[in-house]
Formats: C-alpha cells, structure tokens, sequence
C-alpha cells in the first residue's frame, strides 16, 4: 500500500502546516507571523568563514540553460544575476551551476568556466554587486560563491546524451542510453580533478568569494559516493568513495589560499522510481536483492541510514 507525500508547498496556511506537523509526529516550532526587518532572524547578520553576511536570506544554485552554445553569458542570464543582486539576499550561493569542462554540461546552454569565459563569469559577478549596491547601499557584507559542476550520467553537452558514469548502474544506464564504455577511467578522474581546480583558479581570480563544489541529486560526484563495486582508488570504501571530492577540496586548498569552499551533498539517496499505473511514482522493483546503489540507504532502495 502506497501513501501520498504531502507537499509542504501546497499548504496554504500557518494552521495547515501545524496539522502536517503532528500527522508526522514532528515537533518542529514555527512562528504563524514573519517579523519584519530589523527584528526578523532573518534580517539578523551572520558569518561564512571569516567574512560577514548581513543578513540570512540566501540564493540559491540551479541549473539555468539559457547560456550561449559556448557556455558564455547571455542578456537572460545577465538579467537574472542582476535580479540576484537587487533582491537584498546577503548569501549567493553559487549563482547557478557552471560545468568546469564543455562535456560535464547537462544542456548544451549551461554555462562553462574556463580560460575562455572566465571574463565573462567576471563580469556577471561585477552586474551583481553593482546592482545589489544600487538597491542596498552597500556590499561590504554580501558574498558571492560558484557553483562548479559535472553532470556525469546526466550530461548532454549537445542535442544528444553523452553519459559519463562512475560505475554501470543495474537501472540507471537504460534511461540514458549508458554502459561499459561510459564509466570513466581512474586516469579520467585524475584529469577532472585538475579541471575541478582550474575552474576553483578561474573563479577566485573572477572575484568570487568561495566555490561549491557539487556533489548531490546524482551527478557524478554524488554519484561516486555510492560506487561500492568500483575498483581502484575511486570506489569500495568509504575513503574511496569520498576520494574524488577530497582531492578536489585538498587542490582547491592549495592552489586558491583565501577561497571560500562549501558542498552541497545529498545525504541520502533512494532506488530510482517509475511511473505507477495511475502515474504516481513507484519503487523500480530489484528482484529482492539488496540495492548498492543509494549513499546513505540501507539497502532496501527506499530507506535510510546515516552510519557513513
């Protein structure tokens, strides 16, 4: 028996949340009024690091395909850094999501950062501040990070899927059209590593205060954490797993000093689902064995455990 997921989004009131509170069995105090600035929380300063964010509203990173065909900034994408910057929000945390390499795009309009639209990156940054400063007054206390990037499994740097995988996945690899020959090579990873560190080089010298390095919703640095059957340095052990992203965060480290790092990781996963026969979503099924393939699952593909 299948149960609906009530989604927070659809309940319209203060009184509609609390009744979902206690049908969950969660004991989670809220506030029915948002106070308004200056005594909101949310209007109250906070730290990144060592440098100071005025305030707690943050913007977050995603996935906006309407760049150039070579990965460069368009008059949208301009339009909507500016916007970030004129919304008041104090934390903008990577922007968007940049590809550090043309094949690691998940649309062929994702932006790229590289030598040849580093500039380009950096002037985004600049109609940012300049605009936030416009309607604040000032961006001593605003910081503004990258978000870099491969989509793995899910790349498709043109009108077709070019899937690079960290492992072959039982159900993942038929719906991208992947295999054998998309896994990529220690040899690869080792180069991507680097291309991970030049695009962290490329951003600081771009002006951004700190990087994200992407590692959830399944592209290929989440997609690592779950490779148990990888051999090699990039899979087996939880050492192995968190390889990759370690040596990015250790190179960035060492050849930005001063740059800001953070992740955004998906803590858990769970069995990839389908369509049901009245278009809910339903576990695909995996023939009673254990499912290997969900960081932070406990091997029946729909629940978790965080031992890791």
């Amino acid at each position: 028996m299948r149960t609906s997921i009530t989604q927070v989004r659809r309940l319209r009131s203060a009184d509609d949340f609390a009744a979902h509170l206690a049908a969950v069995g969660a004991d989670l105090g809220f506030d029915e009024v948002v106070a308004p600035a200056p005594a909101g929380p949310l209007a109250a300063p906070t730290t990144f690091g060592r440098r100071a964010v005025g305030n707690r509203f943050a913007i977050l990173p995603m996935e906006g395909w309407d760049g150039t065909d070579d990965g460069r900034p368009t008059d949208l994408v301009r339009r909507r850094w500016q916007r970030f910057g004129e919304s008041g929000a104090k934390l903008v945390w990577g922007g968007e999501a940049v590809a550090v390499r043309p094949d690691g795009r998940a649309n062929p309009h994702q932006l790229v950062i590289d030598e040849r639209t580093a500039g380009d990156l950096a002037g985004l940054r600049v109609a940012l501040v300049e605009a936030h400063d416009a309607a604040v007054g000032r961006t001593d206390d605003l910081v503004v990070g990258l978000q870099l990037t491969h989509s793995g499994r899910f790349a498709r740097p043109g009108a077709d899927a070019v899937p690079r995988t960290a492992y072959e996945h039982p159900l993942l690899d038929g719906r991208v059209g992947a295999g054998a020959a998309s896994v990529l090579s220690d040899g690869e990873l080792d180069d991507l590593v680097g291309a991970f560190v030049a695009a962290a080089v490329l951003a600081h010298g771009a002006g951004f205060d700190f990087v994200d390095v992407k590692c959830c919703h399944g592209y290929l640095l989440h997609e690592l954490l779950s490779a148990h059957d990888r051999p090699g340095r990039y899979g087996g052990d939880l050492d192995g797993r968190t390889y990759f992203l370690t040596a990015v965060l250790q190179g960035v480290a060492a050849a930005a000093p001063g740059l800001g790092l953070g992740v955004r990781v998906s803590a858990f996963d769970v069995v990839p689902h389908r369509a049901g026969a009245d278009e809910r979503g339903e576990p695909e099924p995996t023939a009673g064995a254990a499912y290997r393939h969900a960081f932070g699952g406990d091997g029946t593909g729909t629940g978790s455990d965080l031992d890791e």
